[in-house]
Protein backbone atom coordinates (compact mmCIF):
# COMPACT_ATOMS: atom_id res chain seq x y z
CA UNK A 1 0.00 0.00 0.00
CA UNK A 2 2.88 2.37 0.80
CA UNK A 3 4.41 1.69 -2.61
CA UNK A 4 1.11 2.47 -4.36
CA UNK A 5 0.80 5.78 -2.48
CA UNK A 6 4.39 6.69 -3.43
CA UNK A 7 3.66 5.92 -7.09
CA UNK A 8 0.46 7.98 -7.05
CA UNK A 9 2.26 10.85 -5.30
CA UNK A 10 5.07 10.68 -7.86
CA UNK A 11 2.69 10.72 -10.81
CA UNK A 12 0.69 13.64 -9.38
CA UNK A 13 3.89 15.56 -8.61
CA UNK A 14 5.25 14.95 -12.13
CA UNK A 15 1.94 16.04 -13.68
CA UNK A 16 1.83 19.23 -11.60
CA UNK A 17 5.42 20.04 -12.53
CA UNK A 18 4.68 19.56 -16.24
CA UNK A 19 1.66 21.87 -16.00
CA UNK A 20 3.70 24.42 -14.02
CA UNK A 21 6.50 24.35 -16.63
CA UNK A 22 3.93 24.73 -19.42
CA UNK A 23 2.27 27.70 -17.73
CA UNK A 24 5.62 29.41 -17.02
CA UNK A 25 6.81 28.70 -20.58
CA UNK A 26 3.66 30.26 -22.04
CA UNK A 27 3.95 33.30 -19.75
CA UNK A 28 7.58 33.86 -20.79
CA UNK A 29 6.82 33.45 -24.52
CA UNK A 30 3.53 35.42 -24.24
CA UNK A 31 1.69 32.46 -25.80
CA UNK A 32 3.66 32.73 -29.05
CA UNK A 33 4.93 29.14 -28.78
CA UNK A 34 2.95 26.04 -27.86
CA UNK A 35 3.99 22.68 -26.52
CA UNK A 36 2.18 20.00 -28.49
CA UNK A 37 -0.13 22.68 -29.98
CA UNK A 38 -1.67 23.21 -26.54
CA UNK A 39 -2.14 26.43 -24.60
CA UNK A 40 -3.33 26.94 -21.04
CA UNK A 41 -5.27 30.09 -20.19
CA UNK A 42 -7.00 31.44 -17.11
CA UNK A 43 -10.47 32.96 -17.51
CA UNK A 44 -10.35 36.58 -16.32
CA UNK A 45 -13.92 37.75 -16.94
CA UNK A 46 -17.48 36.56 -16.54
CA UNK A 47 -18.35 36.79 -20.24
CA UNK A 48 -18.71 33.01 -20.60
CA UNK A 49 -20.61 32.24 -17.38
CA UNK A 50 -21.98 29.64 -16.66
CA UNK A 51 -19.68 27.54 -18.90
CA UNK A 52 -16.46 29.16 -17.66
CA UNK A 53 -16.23 31.03 -14.38
CA UNK A 54 -13.74 33.68 -13.32
CA UNK A 55 -10.45 31.94 -12.49
CA UNK A 56 -11.17 28.74 -14.46
CA UNK A 57 -8.20 27.18 -16.20
CA UNK A 58 -8.95 26.13 -19.77
CA UNK A 59 -6.92 24.03 -22.20
CA UNK A 60 -6.90 25.31 -25.77
CA UNK A 61 -5.63 23.29 -28.73
CA UNK A 62 -4.47 24.80 -32.00
CA UNK A 63 -6.72 23.43 -34.75
CA UNK A 64 -7.25 23.84 -38.47
CA UNK A 65 -9.57 26.88 -38.87
CA UNK A 66 -11.63 24.91 -41.38
CA UNK A 67 -12.64 22.49 -38.60
CA UNK A 68 -14.07 25.28 -36.41
CA UNK A 69 -17.86 25.41 -36.33
CA UNK A 70 -20.58 27.67 -35.00
CA UNK A 71 -20.96 26.83 -31.30
CA UNK A 72 -17.25 26.11 -30.74
CA UNK A 73 -15.49 28.08 -28.02
CA UNK A 74 -12.25 29.64 -29.24
CA UNK A 75 -9.51 31.72 -27.67
CA UNK A 76 -8.15 34.54 -29.77
CA UNK A 77 -6.07 37.70 -29.61
CA UNK A 78 -8.27 40.78 -29.86
CA UNK A 79 -7.11 43.38 -32.36
CA UNK A 80 -10.04 45.80 -32.53
CA UNK A 81 -11.11 48.74 -30.39
CA UNK A 82 -11.38 47.99 -26.69
CA UNK A 83 -10.33 44.32 -27.21
CA UNK A 84 -6.95 45.24 -28.71
CA UNK A 85 -4.18 43.14 -27.15
CA UNK A 86 -6.55 41.11 -24.94
CA UNK A 87 -6.79 37.33 -24.97
CA UNK A 88 -10.46 36.44 -25.28
CA UNK A 89 -12.39 33.17 -25.09
CA UNK A 90 -15.83 33.39 -26.71
CA UNK A 91 -18.23 31.23 -28.70
CA UNK A 92 -18.35 31.28 -32.51
CA UNK A 93 -21.73 32.59 -33.70
CA UNK A 94 -20.85 33.11 -37.37
CA UNK A 95 -18.27 31.68 -39.78
CA UNK A 96 -17.53 32.86 -43.30
CA UNK A 97 -14.88 32.10 -45.93
CA UNK A 98 -13.64 35.37 -47.49
CA UNK A 99 -10.76 35.57 -49.94
CA UNK A 100 -9.37 32.18 -48.86
CA UNK A 101 -9.43 32.98 -45.13
CA UNK A 102 -11.98 32.10 -42.53
CA UNK A 103 -13.58 35.00 -40.68
CA UNK A 104 -15.53 34.60 -37.46
CA UNK A 105 -17.91 36.52 -35.27
CA UNK A 106 -17.79 35.48 -31.63
CA UNK A 107 -19.77 36.39 -28.57
CA UNK A 108 -19.47 35.82 -24.86
CA UNK A 109 -22.52 33.79 -23.83
CA UNK A 110 -23.19 36.19 -20.94
CA UNK A 111 -22.69 39.26 -23.18
CA UNK A 112 -25.40 41.17 -25.04
CA UNK A 113 -23.21 42.28 -27.95
CA UNK A 114 -21.13 40.30 -30.43
CA UNK A 115 -17.39 40.86 -30.78
CA UNK A 116 -15.81 42.54 -33.80
CA UNK A 117 -14.98 40.18 -36.67
CA UNK A 118 -11.75 38.20 -36.38
CA UNK A 119 -9.95 36.02 -38.88
CA UNK A 120 -8.24 32.66 -38.58
CA UNK A 121 -4.85 34.27 -37.94
CA UNK A 122 -6.13 35.80 -34.67
CA UNK A 123 -7.21 32.46 -33.17
CA UNK A 124 -5.00 30.58 -30.71
CA UNK A 125 -7.27 27.55 -30.85
CA UNK A 126 -10.39 25.75 -29.70
CA UNK A 127 -11.20 25.14 -26.04
CA UNK A 128 -10.91 21.40 -25.48
CA UNK A 129 -11.04 21.16 -21.71
CA UNK A 130 -12.04 23.12 -18.62
CA UNK A 131 -9.97 21.73 -15.77
CA UNK A 132 -11.97 21.44 -12.56
CA UNK A 133 -9.06 20.85 -10.14
CA UNK A 134 -6.80 23.50 -11.63
CA UNK A 135 -9.79 25.86 -11.94
CA UNK A 136 -10.25 25.66 -8.18
CA UNK A 137 -6.57 26.47 -7.74
CA UNK A 138 -6.89 29.25 -10.35
CA UNK A 139 -9.75 30.85 -8.44
CA UNK A 140 -7.69 30.64 -5.25
CA UNK A 141 -4.80 32.33 -7.02
CA UNK A 142 -6.91 35.43 -7.77
CA UNK A 143 -6.68 36.12 -4.00
CA UNK A 144 -3.14 37.36 -3.25
CA UNK A 145 -2.97 35.83 0.24
CA UNK A 146 -4.19 32.44 -1.02
CA UNK A 147 -1.75 32.68 -3.96
CA UNK A 148 1.29 33.06 -1.70
CA UNK A 149 0.02 30.54 0.84
CA UNK A 150 -0.50 27.96 -1.92
CA UNK A 151 2.96 28.46 -3.42
CA UNK A 152 4.66 28.44 -0.02
CA UNK A 153 2.83 25.22 0.89
CA UNK A 154 3.59 23.51 -2.42
CA UNK A 155 7.20 24.71 -2.25
CA UNK A 156 7.61 23.42 1.31
CA UNK A 157 6.11 20.02 0.43
CA UNK A 158 8.30 19.77 -2.67
CA UNK A 159 11.43 20.76 -0.70
CA UNK A 160 10.55 18.23 2.02
CA UNK A 161 10.13 15.49 -0.61
CA UNK A 162 13.49 16.29 -2.17
CA UNK A 163 15.25 16.36 1.21
CA UNK A 164 13.69 13.10 2.41
CA UNK A 165 14.14 11.35 -0.94
CA UNK A 166 17.71 12.31 -1.69
CA UNK A 167 19.55 13.88 1.22
CA UNK A 168 18.24 11.68 4.05
CA UNK A 169 18.37 8.57 1.87
CA UNK A 170 22.07 9.21 1.17
CA UNK A 171 22.71 9.56 4.92
CA UNK A 172 21.00 6.20 5.55
CA UNK A 173 23.07 4.53 2.83
CA UNK A 174 26.29 5.88 4.36
CA UNK A 175 25.58 4.17 7.70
Amino acid sequence: MKLLLKIIKGVVTAFLLVVLVLVIFQKITKNKITIGNVYIFQVVSGSMVPDYKLGDIIVVKKVNPESLEIGDDVTYLGKSSNLNGLTITHRIVQKEDKDGKYHFITKGIANEAQDPEINEDDIYGKVIYNTKVFSFVGRLMTNAAAYYLLFITVGAVFAYDIITSFVLKEDEEDE
